[in-house]
């Protein structure tokens, strides 16, 4: 990507490494206004787990086969709501120059599995809990990882 660093440039990610060297771009997005089938077909014609949603430019949420599901197993008919109306509203979001660790940190705590990546106001990307278990595997059975006795994994760069 043109936004990362020249010196993470052709390496695999590392946990401290920027969130921009793992987000996608561009992203899939779907208006407020859409029925929740048309947001369902979305996630469906672009093999994605998550859409962002807009309201007149402007992030307002994420819908996740999570939120269609919920509303199928409740008997609703797809075509009856509003993406607003299925959509996670409470925002959490990273920022490009977080790291790895600090956003799968965030997706822990708000339990999501996407988070819309910022650059200052601006989306800049999305990136999902398979694109940081991918950076986090690699360094799972390396020497720079240690678990200390409370059982938290601490990532520790070697030079």
């Amino acid at each position: 990507m043109s936004n990362q660093q020249p010196s993470q440039r052709n390496l695999h990610p590392r946990p401290y490494h920027r969130l921009a060297t793992v987000m996608s771009w561009p992203v899939a997005t779907i208006d407020h206004d859409a029925s929740l089938e048309e947001g369902a077909e979305a996630l469906a014609a672009d093999e994605v787990g998550a859409v962002l949603v807009l309201a007149d430019g402007a992030l307002v949420g994420v819908l996740s086969e999570r939120d269609v599901v919920r509303h199928l197993a409740a008997g609703a008919t797809l075509s009856h709501l509003r993406v607003s109306e299925a959509m996670t509203q409470e925002l959490t979001t990273a920022q490009v120059d977080d790291t790895v660790l600090d956003a799968a940190r965030a997706m822990r705590e708000a339990d999501v599995r996407h988070l819309p990546v910022l650059q200052d106001n601006l989306l800049a990307g999305m990136v999902s809990i398979r694109d940081l278990f991918g950076v986090l595997l690699d360094v799972a059975g390396e020497d720079d990882v240690v678990v200390v006795p409370s059982g938290t994994r601490v990532v520790v760069r070697q030079s």
